[in-house]
């Protein structure tokens, strides 16, 4: 127990200092967080104003009033943002390691591969979509008048966490694959343009592809679920199936990325 504890507090003074390195980075362009912010800013426009097109002909859809989807969207945007930040600038940075044999130098060092690979690199200026996003969750539970209580605000948070792990698991298999093949632009736009799909409920989806975000490629775990335990409305049933899949996702990264760098040959070699 205790040398789990001094690992967990090794690897939590690593991740702040990659978050001091990186905001250190960062804080050379700052009109670049200015720039972001405003890009997040014009995409929620975007977002809110495609939700109203859709709500001006109906009160509800699939079950959702408008303001109960501006709570989906914030949550995509969170999602977003966390991808945009974290896992983008570390997935061109293993690929560039690959390519180069770069990554020699961080197999040699006594920390996990995947760890340091995957989270060593941050863009705070991208952390504007987090930002919107809560506004936009903020807003929503205002216009609805509607006050979660502690149990709610618990699952919310703790289903977050999970969807956030979701995605992280996700982007690590797809970082791991740089290591067979390394130009995977393709396979990265397609993972983005399916969390297009979390921008709107899944009841909004019609019933083949609702089973699909919810069962087989589990989309809506990353927004709709967390909005519903926000809204008091929660299917114990989907959110265990979320949390299982998030784990048994988490495990099969790991798994992957130890396959990979065992069978990693250096570009330089």
């Amino acid at each position: 127990m205790r040398k789990a504890l001094q690992t967990a507090a090794r690897y939590a003074a690593l991740l702040r200092l990659f978050a001091q390195n990186s905001l250190l980075a960062n804080l050379e362009y700052r009109v670049n967080f200015a720039g972001a912010l405003l890009m997040s800013l014009l995409d929620a426009l975007w977002a809110v104003g495609g939700a109203l097109l859709f709500y001006s002909h109906r009160a509800t859809i699939g079950g959702w009033s408008f303001h109960e989807t501006l709570i989906v969207v914030g949550l995509f945007f969170v999602a977003s943002g966390f991808l945009d930040a974290i896992m983008q600038p570390n997935l061109r940075d293993v690929i560039e390691a690959v390519r180069t044999g770069a990554m020699d130098y961080t197999l040699i060092r006594p920390v996990d591969a995947m760890f340091h690979a995957t989270l060593r690199r941050y863009r705070f200026e991208k952390l504007s979509g987090l930002l919107v996003g809560a506004t936009l969750i903020g807003y929503a539970l205002f216009q609805l008048r509607l006050w979660p209580g502690l149990g709610q605000w618990a699952a919310f948070i703790a289903l977050g966490v999970a969807a956030l792990a979701l995605l992280y698991a996700l982007m690590a298999l797809l970082i791991a694959l740089c290591f067979r093949v390394v130009d995977i632009a393709n396979i990265e736009e397609l993972v983005f343009g399916v969390l297009e799909v979390a921008r709107f409920p899944a009841q909004a989806f019609p019933e083949p592809v609702r089973g699909v975000i919810s069962l087989v490629i589990p989309i809506a775990f990353v927004s709709t679920v967390p909005a519903e335990a926000l809204l008091g409305r929660l299917t114990p049933a989907l959110a265990l199936y979320g949390l299982v899949c998030a784990g048994v996702t988490v495990l099969l990264s790991a798994r992957a990325w130890r396959a990979a760098v065992s069978s990693y040959t250096s570009a330089s070699s």
